[in-house]
C-alpha cells in the first residue's frame, strides 16, 4: 500500500551560479522542481511509500524528472509520457540582500496543465493511506483544478485523510481567484498547511499567529497549521494550540523548505505521533533543507533525529 498518494506538475528549474544574473548567460544548473513531487521525494527519503502522478513529455526533459524522482524512491509507474507537448521550465536568479531572489515561469500549456480527471490512477488513490494536494495545481488551467476536485472526492469517497497545503502562488493567479478556489479543498482536507502571509493576503486574518489559527479552524475545521518563518509553526486542531519553534539555520537555497517542512509533519502524522512532535519534526526537515541547493531536501532521517536531539553539528541549539 502506498503512504502518500500524490499529484501535480513538476517543472526543470535552471539557474545560474549566485550571485550572477540571468540575462549574464553562460552555465544554468538544472534540478527537479514541484511541491508535490518535492513532498514525495522527501517522504520517500524518510522510508515512506509515495506516489507521484503526472504529465510528462516524452523527450529527455521528462525523462530526467522521472528518474530524478526514482532516484529518491518515489514511485513514478503512473506517470503519462506523451508526445509533442512542453516541460514546464523555471528559473531563479539569487542574489544577497537587498537584491533577494527573483522567479520567472515558463510553464503556461505544459503537459502537465493537461492532466483531466480522466487521467488519474484511481486504483491506486484507493489503495493509498493518504492524499495530498496543493493549491498550485488548480492554478494551471481548469482541468487541473477538474483532476485536483476529483482526486478530492474519491479520497473522500474511500475515507482517505487528505492533507491540503495552500501554497499561493501570486505569479500564477490574484488573491481572490485564489481564496475562492481553494477554499473547498481546505474545508474539507484533515490537515490544511498555510503561511501567515498567505493566510493574510487571501483570507484576511490577522497577523497574530493564534488569532489567525483560530480563525481558520473555526471556518474550516480539521486542523489548521500555519508556518511563520523564522518564529516556526503552529497549529490548532480545534482544541489545542501546539507551536514548534525554528531551528537556526544558515541559508543556501530558501525554495522547497516548506514542502520538507510538510513532508516531515505527514512523516510522524502518518506514524501516529502527537501533533507537536510531527510540527518538531517538521521545522528540524525544513531547516536542514536550507542549508542545501535544488528544491529537494537531500538528507536522512537520521540527520533529522540528530538535529532535534541537540547533536546536528552545525546547528545545535
Amino acid at each position: 500500500m502506498t503512504d502518500v498518494f500524490t499529484l501535480g506538475e513538476t517543472m526543470v528549474r535552471l539557474s545560474p551560479p549566485a550571485p550572477q544574473r540571468l540575462e549574464e548567460g553562460g552555465q544554468l544548473f538544472m534540478n527537479a522542481g514541484g511541491t508535490e513531487s518535492n513532498v514525495a521525494a522527501n517522504l520517500a527519503r524518510l522510508g515512506k511509500k509515495t506516489l507521484w502522478f503526472s504529465r510528462l513529455p516524452d523527450n529527455p526533459l521528462g525523462h530526467y524528472i522521472l528518474m530524478e524522482l526514482r532516484q529518491h524512491g518515489v514511485d513514478t509507474s503512473t506517470v503519462q509520457l506523451v508526445q509533442n507537448e512542453r516541460m514546464g521550465l523555471y528559473f531563479i536568479e539569487y542574489g544577497s540582500a537587498p537584491r533577494g531572489i527573483r522567479v520567472w515561469y515558463d510553464r503556461a500549456h505544459s503537459a502537465a496543465s493537461h492532466m483531466t480527471p480522466a487521467d488519474v490512477p484511481y486504483e491506486k488513490l484507493a489503495q493509498s493511506r493518504w492524499l495530498h494536494l496543493t493549491g498550485i495545481t488548480p492554478a494551471l488551467s481548469a482541468t487541473c483544478a477538474e483532476t485536483a476536485r476529483a482526486a478530492l472526492e474519491h479520497a473522500q469517497k474511500h475515507q482517505i485523510p487528505v492533507s491540503f497545503d495552500v501554497n499561493y502562488r501570486a505569479l500564477l493567479w490574484s488573491p481572490e481567484t485564489c481564496a475562492a478556489a481553494i477554499e473547498p479543498f481546505c474545508q474539507v482536507a484533515h490537515i490544511t498547511f498555510v503561511a501567515l502571509r498567505d493566510a493574510m493576503t487571501l483570507f484576511h486574518t490577522s497577523d497574530n499567529i493564534h488569532d489567525a489559527l483560530r480563525d481558520l479552524q473555526a471556518r474550516w475545521g480539521g486542523t489548521v497549521i500555519i508556518t511563520h518563518g523564522e518564529n516556526g509553526a503552529s497549529a490548532f486542531d480545534g482544541k489545542t494550540i501546539s507551536h514548534a519553534p525554528a531551528f537556526p539555520a544558515e541559508i543556501v537555497d530558501r525554495i522547497g523548505a516548506g514542502d520538507a517542512f510538510v513532508a516531515g509533519v505527514l512523516c510522524r502524522l502518518l506514524e501516529d505521533a502527537p501533533l507537536d512532535d510531527a510540527l518538531r519534526f517538521g521545522t528540524a526537515m525544513s531547516a536542514l533543507k536550507l542549508t542545501l541547493p535544488g528544491d529537494i531536501a537531500r538528507i536522512t532521517r537520521a540527520e533529522v533525529e540528530d538535529l532535534i536531539q541537540g547533536s546536528g553539528s552545525a546547528l545545535k541549539r
